[in-house]
């Protein structure tokens, strides 16, 4: 056996793309000699095929043994350098085949092997490999393996995939995450928890996972080329859901963060009453029992964020909210991202994080509150149909494909135990029923937070968000529908756009070219939500900078409207995409209400109220609304923003008497 290693540099011959000229490496050749080739070819020609192909398949596995003997020559002489391996080239996976020659030349194979070289680059005696190695100064990477993710040897014993060390910056925090085979950094991320959002499901398509290379190589994908401009993937951006490193790298995460996320726990009514024992009501479960010193808790699992509320169920008091955000958004922001996720896979995945929202939630609450486990009696749980599927496990397939059938929209009478498979709580859950698949438990408790079952006055509940969920009537009859807004209300698919967090531009004011803008928590600017692009379109409108079609005035038509500055240097601008997104999104929602008022038969001038349930309608300037046309003038001095009607549903179920039969 020989083993030639020389230390060298990658000259203008070698150099491609991942591969720069200058970088330091290590050239090496191994080989187990002629002898063993001679003898496979004896065999062969002696017709004796079976002990040829064995000969062969047996001089294959003792060069690839020469991979271990190497090992202790390659730390030697990384350790002398004070140096790593970050890379392994061979031919023609990596490099071309005339790479083969420079590495003969080098290590000198020759004159002090007897090896040649053919024409065609191929290496005499046959049973041997020429590699480079690159090197790197961090001397913790270590990196030699032969990249099996390269070879198309798939029934190699030796097939071998090492999970690829990746560095993290995250502003103070650095970590390392081990990315596996087939496996994107978003992904690797997501599984280590560190809360990430991905608003359009990893896709490719909404460029909110942005990371920036600072050390190693990852080609840029057809999606990273599609959303960076030249310049921008010259300075190492590429998108984290497409990235699927082959070699250690260090990056730097520059997702917009989401830890702050401004979350509505607030809603209209007054449940405070003493619930009273009816003797002549047929009881179930824990509905109307009269309790002495129990609490109950309500809760709202939305797409975006989870609201968990402690009360006592005497008196109706509110003891004690805690919010998150749903982790769940790191598989999309939508409900149809997160039904392809499960249907794909990752069902349990899924289930596992709202379990762990949920959980946590309820402990947080709890201590807050400073009421003991065994006080808590009753849960009730309010969420669209999507989110119900995922919190109990069931298929989503039949919410994804026509004709959109849910596996079970019926009330859920269960224990903690056995939905949340956790033990802090002995007390009954009810999960409040659904509608359709895509008008759920959360619609129907908001229609049961504003009394649409006893009112004789026609009203209209809209829910705005990624779907945009109505419902239109009275006592008599109620008819609903759900629209595909899309994601631009919550940011989404928004150039600049994002979550209600710290810092996004939530009110718009521009006057005379000048702009006035509001952000939440009064933070410093760094992105903008759905309210504040709802404004932004309706001043630009306002002040003819927008014409009736959507498009943005010349000056500003292939940069943006600039609204603010970043603390970091770049500047929030409304593009003309972004206009666009927000014409299909408020199209969306003015088509059902139109479509509502059609299928029910009565003008819409007959609407006494129209209820705007949810966080974005809470905040959202509905004069600016109906401005860009996504509400009628008629709904002008009719608006109720009533909060977050879910979790009022889910309160108003806890507190007040007969409320199964209702909310059926």
């Amino acid at each position: 056996p020989i083993l030639l290693m020389e230390y060298a540099i990658i000259g203008a011959e070698l150099a491609q793309e991942g591969i720069p000229e200058g970088t330091p490496a290590l050239m090496v050749i191994t080989s187990i000699g002629r002898k063993i080739s001679e003898y496979s070819t004896w065999c062969f020609a002696e017709g004796d095929y079976l002990k040829g192909m064995l000969a062969d398949a047996m001089a294959d596995s003792a060069l690839f043994s020469l991979e271990k003997e190497l090992v202790p020559f390659l730390r030697e002489e990384c350790g002398m350098r004070k140096m790593g391996i970050s890379r392994r080239l061979e031919a023609p996976h990596d490099i071309s085949m005339e790479a083969q020659k420079v590495i003969f030349d080098v290590t000198g194979a020759k004159e002090k092997s007897g090896m040649n070289i053919s024409s065609g680059y191929m290496l005499d005696p046959v049973k041997s490999n020429a590699v480079i190695y690159m090197l790197t100064e961090d001397p913790e990477i270590f990196m030699h393996q032969h990249n099996c993710r390269k070879c198309n040897r798939f029934d190699c014993k030796g097939r071998n995939i090492p999970d690829i060390p990746v560095k993290v910056v995250s502003g103070e925090d650095i970590y390392t995450i081990y990315v596996k085979e087939r496996t994107s950094i978003l992904e690797e991320l997501i599984r280590q928890d560190k809360q990430i959002s991905a608003v359009c499901g990893g896709t490719g398509r909404c460029g909110k996972c942005k990371i920036k290379v600072l050390s190693g190589y990852l080609p840029a994908t057809a999606a990273d080329q599609a959303y960076f401009t030249l310049e921008e993937l010259k300075r190492g951006l590429r998108l984290a859901c497409k990235a699927y490193p082959e070699e250690p790298l260090q990056i730097e995460l520059q997702f917009q963060k989401e830890v702050s996320f401004e979350v509505l726990s607030e809603f209209s009514g007054d449940f405070a009453a003493h619930r009273v024992h009816d003797t002549a009501e047929e009881t179930t479960g824990m509905q109307d029992t009269l309790y002495t010193a129990a609490y109950g808790i309500a809760i709202d699992i939305g797409t975006t964020t989870i609201v968990v509320q402690l009360l006592d169920l005497k008196s109706g008091t509110k003891m004690a909210t805690h919010t998150t955000v749903n982790r769940q958004r790191s598989f999309g922001a939508d409900v149809i991202s997160r039904i392809m996720a499960s249907v794909n896979g990752k069902k349990a995945e899924l289930q596992e994080l709202v379990r762990s929202d949920l959980t946590e939630s309820i402990r947080a609450v709890t201590k807050k509150a400073g009421v003991a486990p065994k006080q808590i009696k009753e849960i009730a749980i309010a969420g669209n149909t999507t989110m119900i599927h995922l919190l109990m496990g069931y298929d989503c397939k039949g919410l994804g494909e026509f004709p959109f059938t849910p596996v079970n929209i019926k009330q859920i009478t269960d224990t903690y135990k056995n939905i949340l498979q956790d033990d802090f709580l002995d007390a009954a859950v009810s999960v409040l029923p659904g509608i359709s698949a895509f008008v759920g438990g959360d619609i129907a408790a908001g229609l049961y937070t504003c009394d649409f079952d006893t009112r004789e006055a026609y009203s209209l509940l809209i829910d705005l968000g990624t779907n945009g969920e109505m419902a239109l009537g009275n006592r008599e009859k109620l008819i609903v529908t759900s629209t595909a807004a899309g994601p631009a209300f919550e940011g989404g698919n928004i150039t600049f756009g994002g979550g209600s967090i710290e810092g996004a531009i939530s009110n718009v004011q521009i006057e005379d070219g000048s702009v006035e803008i509001r952000t939440i928590a009064d933070k410093p600017p760094v992105g903008i939500c759905g309210t504040g692009v709802i404004e932004a379109v309706a001043e630009l409108v306002k002040q003819e900078l927008v014409d009736e079609t959507g498009c943005l005035e010349e000056d500003y038509f292939d940069e943006g409207f600039p609204l603010a500055t970043m603390s970091d240097g770049p500047q929030i601008r409304l593009t003309q995409a972004d206009i666009r997104e927000i014409q299909l999104a408020k199209a969306a929602v003015r088509a059902g209400v139109e479509t509502l008022f059609l299928r029910y038969g009565i003008a819409k001038e007959a609407v006494e109220r129209v209820y705007l349930a949810g966080g974005f309608g809470f905040k959202l300037d509905c004069a600016k609304a109906i401005q860009i046309g996504m509400l009628p003038e008629c709904f002008a001095d009719k608006v109720e923003a009533v909060g977050n009607s879910s979790l009022g549903g889910a309160v108003k179920f806890l507190t007040e008497i007969h409320t199964r039969k209702r909310i059926e």
